[in-house]
C-alpha cells in the first residue's frame, strides 16, 4: 500500500514523533512525501520514501493527482489550523481529490493512529475505483419492478375507477333536474297560467 504523508513547517516535528511510533508499520508500505517532509523521515529513521515536490511548489498537486490515478491509498495530512499557507487553494483541492476518490484520510496524530490501527485489522482498503463503481451501482427492488409493470402484462393489476357509474350524468340531465315540472304553475301578467287551460281575461266593463 501507498502512503502519502504530508506536513505543514509547524507540523513536521509532530510528523517526525509519530512516524518514530508507528516506524515497524509504516516500513512495511510504500511512503511518497512532499520534499522537505520526505528529507526529514529519510534522514531521521533511513526510510525510503518517494519524494515529490515541496508543498507551495507544486507538491500537493502532484499528489492529488497520484491520488487521482489511484496510486495513493491512504494520506496522513498534518494541517496546521492556525498557521497562514501561500498555497491554501491547493491544500484545499488536495484535501477535495482524496474526499471524491473516497480514500481514508487522517489530519492528526490521533486519526492516524486509528486509521492505521484498522488497516492493520482489516487488511488493505478498498481501492477507489471499486469503491466508486460499488456507491454507482444503483439497487433496484422488486417490488419496484412489479409497481412498473405495463397494464397490459398479466402482472399489471387492472386499475379501477375512482368515479362510480352512475353519478356521471349528462349535461341534459343536470339541466332536467333544474328545470320545473311539466305540471307546474307558471305566473304570467294576468295569474297563473296551467297547461291546457285559457287564462281568464277579466271583462272590461
Amino acid at each position: 500500500m501507498r502512503i502519502a504523508l504530508i506536513a505543514h513547517d509547524g507540523m513536521k516535528t509532530m510528523m517526525v514523533d509519530w512516524v518514530g511510533r508507528q516506524y515497524r508499520e509504516l516500513a512495511q508500505h510504500e511512503l511518497v512525501a512532499t520534499e522537505s517532509t520526505g528529507a526529514l523521515l529519510a534522514e531521521r529513521f533511513g526510510l525510503t520514501v518517494q519524494q515529490v515536490a515541496s508543498g507551495p511548489l507544486g507538491g500537493d498537486q502532484q499528489i492529488g493527482a497520484m491520488i487521482v490515478d489511484q496510486r495513493v491509498e491512504l494520506m496522513i495530512f498534518f494541517w496546521d489550523p492556525m498557521g497562514l499557507h501561500p498555497h491554501s487553494p491547493d491544500v484545499q483541492a488536495l484535501m477535495r481529490l482524496a474526499v471524491l476518490q473516497d480514500i481514508p484520510m487522517a489530519l492528526n496524530p490521533a486519526s492516524a493512529d486509528r486509521v492505521l490501527r484498522s488497516l492493520a485489522a482489516n487488511g488493505r482498503p478498498e481501492s477507489a475505483g471499486a469503491a466508486a463503481g460499488r456507491r454507482r451501482t444503483p439497487s433496484v427492488r422488486q417490488d419496484a419492478v412489479r409497481r412498473r409493470t405495463p397494464s397490459g402484462s398479466p402482472a399489471a393489476a387492472p386499475r379501477s375507477s375512482a368515479v362510480p357509474t352512475a353519478s356521471r350524468r349528462s349535461p341534459a340531465s343536470r339541466w332536467a333536474d333544474t328545470s320545473s315540472p311539466p305540471s307546474a304553475a307558471r305566473r304570467g301578467p294576468w295569474g297563473a297560467h296551467r297547461p291546457g287551460r285559457t287564462p281568464t281575461v277579466p271583462s272590461e266593463r
